[in-house]
């Protein structure tokens, strides 16, 4: 079923209004918001996997988990709107597979589904022919690893070639740990996924850099090897959010912080796709609206600049110690 006639049948109606040049949703009757807008999509690297720019992330809050009716009403709406990449997790007391294969039941075929192994080495293998049950599918599209080694990789590149898997990637939160993955096994990978927002993002060497195109350049060498870009935590962890909010800039009439935040990845075109998790309908239907106006105004680009000037005179201290690694991709670190 096409993503556009998908809910039309449900009676989704609009409910939007424009406040300082910034969409903003009524307060009221989220529930009811009807998507209206196209995202771009880019190419996976050398996979030729359309992704749509924007993605729905998998972290969920214990409310949503525990609401399996919004959350498919939320998934579904997504895809009306334009997103076509759902990331999924089965760990950590998310167990999503079953009721997000029921929700992207309907519309497989249009969507991209991305699973992260995390069994056991000998259970990975099993792992992988239970998601293919769960999504109703005989393939998964993309599938990474976060622990990674040469049995795990293997597993991996002969599911990929009997047609299970489509593109193999891995995740890292470590710039040398990532470029290791690529010196032993970027002949295999076809994606990574990284960490990158306006504050985290030294991944890729700015324009002041004399030597753009050096090898130890994580985003360049990966653009020159073919191997697609993922992009995490857009908006640089709760605790990121939590700071604009203490710090006002949540209230600022000319520009919402949470869509400046989302642009500005958008406007690095080597990633290919960045996703958040959304917890709320006002979450989903701002971070779409960001999608379907994707170039960063000015003004967005200077409040961007003045919070991640504030999170960096705290030292790390803004974020919880189990997330001060983030600190290690703050964009005015040497490379």
């Amino acid at each position: 079923m096409k993503r556009r006639s998908f809910l039309h049948r449900s009676g989704y109606a609009a409910a939007a209004l424009t406040v300082g040049g910034c969409s903003v949703l009524r307060r009221r009757r989220y529930d009811n918001y009807k998507p209206a807008g196209t995202i771009p999509r880019r190419t996976l690297g050398k996979t030729g996997i359309a992704v749509s720019m924007f993605g729905f992330g998998s972290h969920l809050k214990p409310d949503l988990i525990a609401d399996p009716a919004r959350r498919d009403k939320m998934i579904k709406t997504g895809f009306e709107g334009g997103i076509n990449f759902f990331d999924v997790y089965d760990h950590s007391n998310y167990l999503q597979f079953k009721p997000m294969g029921k929700s992207l039941r309907e519309f497989r075929k249009e969507a991209v589904v991305s699973l992260c192994a995390v069994k056991k080495t000998d259970e990975v293998q099993a792992e992988i022919d239970g998601a293919l049950g769960d999504f109703f599918t005989d393939y998964i599209d993309c599938y990474r690893l976060y622990t990674v080694d040469d049995d795990r990789i293997e597993i991996l590149e002969r599911n990929r070639s009997a047609g299970k898997i489509r593109a193999i990637g891995v995740v890292s939160h470590d710039e040398k740990e990532m470029m290791g993955y690529i010196d032993r096994y970027g002949n295999v990978l076809d994606y990574v996924m990284i960490a990158y927002n306006f504050h985290h993002n030294i991944g890729l060497f700015r324009e002041k850099d004399p030597v753009a195109n050096d090898y130890s350049a994580l985003i360049p060498r990966c653009e020159r090897m073919g191997l697609g870009i993922l992009g995490i935590k857009p908006m640089g962890s709760d605790a990121m959010v939590a700071l604009a909010r203490e710090r006002g800039f949540f209230r600022d009439p000319k520009a919402n912080i949470a869509q400046a935040m989302l642009r500005f990845v958008y406007a690095v075109p080597e990633i290919d796709c960045t996703m958040t998790a959304m917890n709320s309908w006002e979450e989903l239907a701002l971070n779409l609206e960001s999608a379907y106006e994707p170039e960063i105004r000015p003004y967005e680009r200077t409040i961007l600049d003045d919070l991640s000037r504030i999170a960096a005179q705290t030292k790390a201290a803004y974020l919880p110690s189990h997330y001060r690694w983030l600190e290690n991709w703050h964009k005015t670190a040497a490379v």
